[in-house]
């Protein structure tokens, strides 16, 4: 006997949109954000950072070991050197020995481009496609500015991976090798248990009772431990712990003080975190949010260069507090997508391809023909004790590696107070600056002429100028 024929349900099911067929919307954003990334990673090489990054790489492939003491200035040659960041520095070096600057490029490039699928995960807490969009591209175009070649990358990452396990995004087994790179790349790790501990204290209070972050951070702090297996042992887990105890020398440096909010991306993060806060306080009311948010807020407001890490906070934040609007990302599946995400990932390598075609390294802001002129004339030659700003300083470590005879560089953390103390005398010209370069014998000065320093060379009675190069003046001993 055949059933009877219902025919208003079968009009109802004939009449019912087709379901949507291929992959969902957020294969292809996700595929933008990496290509975002891409370009913002892969740039000229300028920062000054990264130049002695990458002459203590070339060391350690060279000698097979990490340096223990300073190799590179007249002032601290001797001094122990936690090389903190041995195994990006390493990498650097390695990368440009096989493929060169433009190797280096590309690495940078790949960093970024995870970062950027990192940020578009982390807004999972959404289903919009619009909140999640906005937000995402929001996040890399900040970003833009404070993403250089440095190690501070590989940081980054391992943090956005430790808060995708925290949302349940990932294995948190995989914090394990992640915390090994992390430790023995940069020296960002304590933020990964300060995270950990917020979100769990957090659940805590939400939902009166401990929550997966107990697991997570169990793996983290495995990870954190694990990375005790490095050429320097102990001592580059407590390398934090050396940072807390050169605060005066930190004070001198402009990104390690408070942002001064002269500089757009700074006023960008100030308002993503008073609108995140806001949303909060009117949307979520959750202490998951609320305790990371306060603390790496204060973190990041007392240190520009912690300014990146709160932006990195408040993306799963701000995509979960803000309201839905329009289609949910799941909802949105067409075949068309498996096309549109294979031509971005083709718009990613092509991009690549054609950036490494720009100059690999830009030094403009570097005297690099006051230089070349002092090593010609024997005046960066042995025995030499030039007297230059920082971030030269960092440029002769490049170019000379061992030979270099620097003053200063930027690794506050590794040279005497005194010194320091000194470069701040000189930065400024201060009452007693021919004193601070009689006491280190300087042969010579290597300075902008249009500084406070450079002009009071050009009046000195003992001080004669012998080259001037554009901005930058070479003056010895009269």
């Amino acid at each position: 006997m055949e059933a009877p024929i219902d025919e208003d349900a079968s009009a109802v099911r004939s009449s019912a949109p087709p379901a949507r067929t291929g992959p969902d919307l957020g294969w292809v954003l996700g595929a933008v954000a990496a290509l975002v990334g891409m370009i913002i990673g892969s740039g000229t090489l300028h920062d000054n950072s990264f130049l002695t990054h990458l002459a203590t790489g070339r060391l350690i492939l060279a000698d097979g070991g990490v340096p223990r003491v300073d190799p590179y200035s007249f002032t601290a040659a001797g001094e122990p050197w936690v090389v903190q960041s041995w195994l990006a520095s390493t990498i650097y070096a390695a990368v440009e020995e096989v493929a060169g600057f433009a190797g280096v490029r590309l690495l940078g490039g790949v960093l970024c481009a995870a970062i950027g699928v990192a940020l578009w995960h982390l807004t999972a807490r959404s289903r919009s496609a619009v909140v999640r969009s906005a937000v995402t591209l929001a996040a890399l175009a900040i970003a833009s500015e404070m993403l250089p070649e440095r190690p501070l990358l590989f940081g980054l990452l391992g943090f956005a991976l430790v808060l995708l396990a925290l949302d349940g995004r990932i294995d948190p087994r995989w914090l394990v090798p992640v915390g090994w790179v992390w430790v023995n790349t940069h020296g960002s790790f304590p933020f990964a248990i300060v995270l950990v501990a917020l979100l769990a204290v957090g659940r805590r209070l939400d939902d009166g009772a401990w929550g997966p972050e107990v697991r997570v951070g169990a793996w983290a702090v495995a990870g954190v431990a694990v990375g005790v297996v490095n050429p320097l042992g102990l001592r580059l887990l407590l390398y934090p712990t050396l940072l807390a105890q050169k605060t005066e020398a930190f004070r001198a440096v402009a990104e390690w003080r408070p942002p001064d909010y002269s500089l757009w991306h700074q006023v960008a993060v100030l308002a993503a975190l008073v609108l995140t806060a806001a949303v909060v306080v009117l949307r979520a009311r959750r202490w998951r949010d609320a305790l990371p948010l306060v603390v790496f807020a204060a973190l990041g407001l007392t240190s520009a260069r912690n300014l990146v890490v709160l932006l990195v906070v408040l993306v799963p934040i701000a995509a979960g507090a803000l309201p839905e609007v329009g289609p949910a990302v799941a909802d949105l599946r067409r075949a068309i997508f498996r096309s549109a995400r294979v031509a971005v990932a083709a718009l990613v390598v092509v991009f690549a391809l054609v950036s490494l075609q720009r100059p690999d390294v830009g030094l403009g802001a570097y005297p690099e023909e006051a230089s070349t002129w002092m090593d010609e004339t024997g005046l960066w030659g042995p025995g030499s004790r030039v007297v230059a700003p920082d971030y030269v300083g960092n440029l002769r470590t490049a170019q000379a590696g061992r030979d270099a005879r620097v003053f200063l560089d930027d690794r506050v953390d590794m040279y005497p107070i005194e010194v320091i103390r000194d470069y701040r005398v000189l930065l400024h010209a201060e009452p007693g600056w021919p004193e601070v370069l009689d006491r280190w014998d300087a042969t010579a000065v290597l300075w902008r002429a249009d500084t406070d320093l450079g002009r009071a060379l050009a009046d000195a009675p003992g001080w004669t100028p012998v080259h001037r190069d554009g901005d930058w003046v070479v003056s010895v001993p009269a």
